[in-house]
């Protein structure tokens, strides 16, 4: 008999008692020869009821480092107009105004984003962070010698905007 078949067969049997004791740690015994522990309850946390996105609508007022009289106006009665007619929100969405000079590098994006050409205002909708439809407010520049009239315009078309779906 060669040296071979008894190295083979002690070579086999470590592997097998190896195999076992690995097979019996994974069952759950120990090595003192006590019962399992049982595993420790996982923490399980109700899952968290989801709010939905805030949804916002912002006013913003576009313009350049060059303004001129009409521009400033354009922007205060723009300004009053969220304030005082849309402020307290309408059918749960918060209406904001926001001035945006776009001369600055940070803001050069709204250009594309909006097709912009000249001072503008423009009212976006966002449900959170995600953008929905916009609309583009072109009768401030022919309302601007009517206050009122310019302050019931952005009212009423941001109104309109938003019971869009």
């Amino acid at each position: 008999m060669s040296w071979k078949t008894p190295v083979r067969a002690l070579l086999f049997g470590f592997v097998a008692l190896s195999a076992g004791a690995i097979l019996y740690r994974a069952a759950g015994f120990s090595s003192s020869g006590e019962s399992p522990v049982p595993p420790a309850a996982a923490l399980v946390e109700a899952p968290a009821a989801e709010k939905p996105p805030v949804k916002t609508a912002v006013v913003y007022y576009f313009y350049t480092n060059t303004r001129c009289s009409s521009c400033t106006t354009i922007e205060a009665y723009t300004r009053e107009a969220v304030e005082k007619k849309l402020a307290p929100g309408y059918k749960g969405w918060r209406v904001e105004f926001r001035g945006v000079n776009v001369d600055e590098k940070a803001n050069e994006h709204f250009v594309r984003d909006y097709w912009l050409n000249s001072k503008a205002v423009i009212v976006q909708k966002f449900s959170g962070d995600k953008a929905l439809k916009w609309g583009k407010l072109d009768r401030v520049w022919t309302l601007i010698g009517d206050k009122d009239a310019f302050l019931d315009y952005v009212a009423v078309e941001t109104r309109k905007l938003l019971d869009l779906e």
